[in-house]
């Protein structure tokens, strides 16, 4: 009766689905909440409330799309490192990350538009999006002016309506399925890594160009790889969000100080 009932119940147990279906179901996501995205990004040439509220409604496709789908599977948001937990260990690889990168991105941002704008002085053929920045470039150290968020709802806003849900879904749904599909089997600074890691940075900067149009959003894809880093090293996406949107501030206050 015992050896009946055992067997009964591994033939009610559903089947894990096979890698190629998860690495379906998860290009499928992205394409789909992709393609929606870049809908709402030409739509907002002629609706007002669109463009007024477009951050927001991609942030609620990021959001709301993969828990809608561990909701009706009734899958643990933990397995996808939807969880804050470890919280320490999160603050700690957020804290030492934001100490060894943030000061040689501001040496790198300060030589890097040193030599391209220098260049485009020169008359050298640059893109027009770096020829319009550098005609706003104020020379170098002596002409830079600190110029910090102006408003608290800036700086929550690249917390919660930015990194919070692209870390949900790029490095929490995302990159935790296919890490089914190709499960990390090396190992960097501790955290295992492999193409999972690679190919959800990938998407993540093929998503933004796909988006707006802009090749120099690929750009993105190196950051995706830190992200993905610490989403590995942690089980968590909190280090991830507040690196993100720490990275996008720290950004924002340099470029605001030198143009």
């Amino acid at each position: 009766m015992h050896d009946e009932a055992d067997t009964d119940q591994q033939r009610q147990r559903p089947h894990p689905p096979s890698r190629r279906a998860v690495l379906v179901e998860a290009l499928l996501v992205f394409g789909a909440s992709t393609l929606v995205c870049a809908a709402l990004w030409q739509l907002r040439a002629v609706s007002g409330f669109i463009n007024r509220n477009l951050q927001a409604f991609i942030a609620a496709i990021f959001l709301y799309v993969p828990t809608g789908l561990l909701l009706r599977r009734k899958e643990d948001f933990a397995d996808y490192a939807l969880t804050v937990r470890p919280v320490k260990r999160g603050l700690l690889v957020f804290l030492v990350a934001s100490a060894v990168v943030f000061p040689l991105f501001g040496v790198g941002f300060y030589f890097y538009y040193r030599a391209v704008c220098a260049a485009a002085s020169r008359g050298v053929a640059l893109p027009a999006q770096l020829r319009n920045l550098c005609h706003r470039y104020v020379g170098g150290l002596a002409g830079a002016r600190l110029r910090l968020p102006t408003s608290i709802e800036q700086v929550a806003g690249e917390f919660l309506v930015v990194a919070l849900p692209e870390e949900y879904f790029f490095r929490g749904y995302l990159q935790s399925r296919l890490e089914v599909v190709w499960p990390s089997r090396r190992r960097l600074l501790g955290a295992p890594v492999g193409y999972s890691l690679l190919v959800a940075a990938a998407l993540f900067g093929l998503g933004h160009l796909l988006v707006d149009g802009d090749a120099l959003r690929l750009a993105v894809f190196f950051p995706g790889l830190v992200f993905g880093w610490m989403r590995q090293a942690t089980g968590s996406i909190l280090a991830g969000v507040l690196f993100h949107a720490s990275s996008n501030l720290v950004s924002r206050v340099l470029h605001d100080s030198f143009f």
